[in-house]
């Protein structure tokens, strides 16, 4: 199978908090009349699986991609213990607030047993009209007080939250309770799960998960300062690594590991990224694209003229995923 840089077809999902700024800031083609809440970039889950959208491999799934190149695609990786891709990327549109939520680690996992799976995220806002976050329990504050407060909905007062800026970005380990507030617009970075379970939800309506989310929830304040971070690198995990490049002209990308580029921003003509090899050896890209760099690619690298900014999201170096 001859490899080259990937694009999908995105999946887009419904809510009751989406909007329409996807289309306003990227051009996206939306459902007509749906509020959008999430934008599937990258995905590999049983609800949910992308497709090739360009190239001689158009129409094939990320499934049988990931089964048929092997580590031709994922290089030293492993794939989740079921086969599937390790790793999901989407666009999140905040028009309204998010539920307050929480998502188990791997002991909640543990005790939950199956289909709950672990989920360790991160968000890089890409634009903010003064929203606010909350991210993780004051100090202080034990389960028994959360657990009033969930009941009396008074829980907005036990858990921080911060005004997000444009180019912010924040880390949410699996435990950590968080919501996106209302005028905001991430990129989100994710173990490839969507156990989810809500603390609360406005008054929406909505059920609510107060066992589950108390069996999951790090009551502890959280810690600010991301895991490996330092120059362009944001974030270091088990589960993978992100890192925010830029370039006016050219620039080399990583060989020998699966990484997926999340464009911020490019150039009135776009980008391109390229490759040694003779299959699709120049792919072009815009501000909004997400684009998978297999690890067998030669020689790759992104070009553009004009100043380019992406995230480049990498998948670890042979550590066996934990994330199922």
């Amino acid at each position: 199978m001859q490899l080259y840089p990937l694009k999908f077809e995105p999946l887009y999902v419904p809510k009751i908090w989406g909007g329409r700024n996807l289309a306003r800031l990227f051009g996206r083609d939306l459902p007509a009349g749906e509020a959008i809440g999430e934008s599937w970039e990258l995905a590999d889950l049983p609800e949910a699986v992308s497709v090739i959208s360009n190239g001689p491999l158009t129409g094939m799934s990320l499934t049988q991609l990931t089964a048929d190149a092997g580590s031709d695609l994922l290089g030293p990786c492993k794939p989740m213990a079921d086969g599937r891709f390790p790793l999901l990327l989407k666009l999140l549109d905040a028009n309204d607030i998010l539920s307050l939520q929480v998502h188990p680690d791997t002991q909640a996992v543990a005790q939950i047993g199956p289909p709950a799976a672990l989920k360790t995220e991160c968000w890089y806002c890409l634009e903010s009209r003064e929203g606010v976050i909350y991210r993780g329990v004051k100090a202080g504050v034990t389960a028994d007080q959360f657990r009033e407060a969930i009941e009396t909905d008074t829980v907005e007062q036990l858990v921080i939250s911060e005004q997000l800026a444009d180019g912010d970005f924040r880390y949410l380990p699996a435990g950590m309770v968080h919501a996106l507030g209302a005028g905001l617009v991430v990129a989100e970075v994710q173990t490839p799960s969507d156990t989810t379970y809500r603390v609360t939800d406005w008054g929406r309506g909505r059920e609510i998960h107060t066992e589950r989310s108390l069996q999951c929830i790090h009551f502890s304040p959280p810690d600010n300062t991301s895991p490996g971070c330092g120059g362009d690198m944001l974030l270091v995990t088990d589960y993978f690594s992100v890192a925010k490049r830029r370039t006016d002209s050219t620039a080399a990308l990583a060989e020998g590991r699966c990484s997926a580029l999340m464009i911020l921003s490019a150039p009135a003509g776009g980008a391109t990224v390229n490759h040694a090899g003779l299959c699709e050896p120049d792919v072009s890209v815009q501000a909004g694209d997400t684009i998978l760099l297999p690890a067998a690619l030669q020689g790759p690298s992104i070009s553009a003229d004009g100043e380019c900014e992406w995230l480049e999201v990498t998948l670890p170096n042979g550590e066996e995923n934990v994330t199922s």
